[in-house]
């Protein structure tokens, strides 16, 4: 039974469909449902009137658009999501919906089996809202407007065979950029297995392209997806791992490949390859990284940051000059 390394949370549970992943096709899984409870599956234009269904889409209109995603996925073994500028509240009816009705579907009938889905594509969707910090303008993130990817993160994980994930132009980027950084800590999540022992899973290949994470979350992923694959027991098939980090804010990103190299790390050297190094030695590496094409400036302080109060009522401001008395008039 696959095992998910965090507790649970409101974005889990509202996730978290079911986990097992069978390599078999499609209708070989179909095949393997219960007859019985394939002749309980309500029709899709039933289901979509699914009490269930609607208090999460709000509209028939919008658990149609669900249902439409996830059949296509199954047909195609890839999900779409792209492209929507979804954020907030609406992403998340769309993949709750999703999960609601892979269970009315019986598609996930036990704790041990997973979408028949080996790609997610949630590229142009805004996942996290950002507010200004009052003082300094630097954009946070609440626990709130965390949940969107929070909820995509766990639904990838657990409820899906993704071995490739894009998460392109989603308005992503760190905040403390340390371990209490949740944005950069629920990425890294992507390159780590998915489950335990021998139901473990390993994403193939992930792509950020196109959100503002700076270089310490570049080097964190790199060393978090070596570390957790080197460990892999057949050492002669390690998973492997092509990541995309183009159209960032990563500044001497040759750098950051020769400092993991070199092991300027706590963990030691890194086997890493940049995309555009010989085949032989991308052949090598058990990571291969895309740096290219970074964005040169660095985050400034959000536009809609107000100034402190003190700012605003004059207090920081040079005091005025004594006005000068009025002279006295002139005597006739």
């Amino acid at each position: 039974m696959p095992v998910d390394d965090r507790g649970s949370s409101p974005a889990r549970e509202a996730a978290e469909v079911a986990p097992e992943a069978s390599k078999a096709p499609l209708a070989a899984k179909e095949a393997a449902v219960d007859p019985e409870d394939a002749a309980d599956v309500r029709p899709d234009d039933e289901l979509v009137k699914d009490s269930s269904v609607l208090n999460t889409c709000g509209t028939e209109d919008a658990a149609r658009d669900a249902m439409d995603i996830l059949n296509k996925a199954l047909d195609r073994r890839a999900m779409s999501i792209k492209g929507r500028d979804l954020q907030d509240e609406a992403f998340m009816r769309v993949v709750k919906a999703i999960s609601i009705f892979a269970k009315l579907k019986r598609l996930l009938p036990t704790r041990t089996s997973v979408l028949p889905i080996e790609e997610v594509d949630i590229s142009g969707n805004n996942l996290c809202v950002f507010t200004a910090h009052p003082i300094q303008g630097t954009p946070e993130v609440s626990q709130r407007t965390l949940q969107p990817l929070q909820l995509i993160v766990q639904f990838i994980r657990v409820s899906t065979d993704a071995k490739i994930v894009r998460m392109e132009d989603c308005n992503l980027q760190g905040t403390s950029h340390d371990k209490d950084d949740k944005i950069e800590q629920e990425v890294i999540r992507l390159v780590k297995k998915f489950g335990a022992g021998k139901e473990a899973r390993y994403a193939k290949e992930v792509s950020l392209c196109g959100n503002k994470f700076e270089t310490e979350f570049a080097k964190k992923i790199i060393e978090a997806a070596y570390w957790e694959r080197i460990r892999h027991p057949d050492k002669d098939n390690m998973p492997k791992l092509r990541l995309d980090l183009r159209r960032n804010r990563i500044r001497a990103p040759d750098r950051v490949i020769d400092e993991l190299r070199a092991g300027q790390n706590a963990g030691g050297a890194i086997n890493v390859a940049r995309m555009d190094e010989p085949e032989d030695v991308k052949d090598k590496a058990l990571i291969v990284v895309d740096l290219s094409s970074q964005v040169s400036r660095s985050l400034t302080p959000m536009r809609s940051t107000y100034l402190p109060t003190a700012k605003r009522s004059g207090q920081d401001r040079p005091p005025r000059s004594p006005r000068r008395a009025s002279p006295s008039p002139r005597k006739s």
